[in-house]
């Protein structure tokens, strides 16, 4: 009960600040919504009139839009980190009775919850955009969506835990958003050992479901499990290092400096 009570208002922070800095919200929607459209109409004028570009059209919109996901997973962590750093309320909350990871992963719920409808007005754009409208069952693509994102908080995790030992990760936070572009395009129907990767199963997934209308029971039991495990897997790696951080940092004396 306790925790549904802190999830409620992690979830009231998140839409005040949304709410208090209005314009940023706006700009970095509107900044989402016109990178994509550059990205579109730039390879529908290099493509369009030598080859089928409608039919990669699903492609582009859903690597699109998993990859904005992504990097609101691999930020959540990271930048609360940083951003409790700089307040100086990281000591605070070890004396407090909730461990910073319970409270890291309770914002990040609230954070899923507030950006994943922001993100689905995004996909919205992108079909008004494209008038490609995109088939998609809602209990389905949120399933998949959601197993998709579990290992990039794990990778999340990994880089808070970075963030607490060694504060400044900008340029690792850097490289890693672009790392996840190429993961999400990988062959794993024809090379199943890439699926020691994450990400690519997930969007295979959503673009079988937005093709040939599979629903989450017709997938098979095969497919859900490599889903699944490489959630649990990158979760699992991720809170370990994280707890390997945490400690270096709190034997040092790190917490109250940045």
């Amino acid at each position: 009960m306790a925790t549904v009570r802190l999830f409620f208002v992690a979830l009231k922070k998140e839409l005040h600040l949304m709410r208090s800095y209005g314009f940023n919200t706006l700009a970095e929607f509107g900044t989402l919504a016109l990178f994509f459209a550059l990205l579109y109409f730039g390879a529908h004028a290099l493509v369009g009139t030598r080859g089928n570009f409608q039919g990669t059209t699903e492609a582009l919109i859903l690597g699109y839009w998993i990859w904005v996901g992504l990097l609101t997973a691999f930020s959540q962590f990271t930048w609360t980190i940083t951003t409790y750093a700089q307040q100086g309320l990281l000591e605070q909350l070890f004396m407090t009775p909730w461990q910073l990871q319970k409270v890291l992963a309770v914002e990040a719920a609230a954070s899923f919850v507030v950006n994943t409808l922001m993100n689905l007005g995004l996909l919205l754009f992108f079909m008004l955009l494209t008038r490609h409208w995109l088939h998609l069952e809602p209990l389905t693509t949120l399933l998949l969506y959601l197993a998709t994102l579990l290992p990039a908080y794990g990778i999340g995790y990994m880089l808070a835990g970075l963030a607490m030992r060694f504060k400044n990760i900008q340029s690792v936070f850097n490289i890693v958003q672009f790392i996840v572009i190429p993961l999400q395009a990988l062959p794993v129907s024809t090379h199943p050992w890439l699926n020691l990767l994450p990400f690519a199963q997930g969007v295979h997934m959503l673009l079988e479901h937005t093709r040939a209308g599979t629903l989450w029971w017709q997938f098979s039991p095969a497919q859900w499990g490599i889903l699944l495990a490489q959630a649990a897997v990158y979760l699992g790696l991720g809170l370990a290092l994280y707890h390997r951080m945490e400690s270096a940092a709190r034997e040092r004396g790190l917490l109250a400096h940045y």
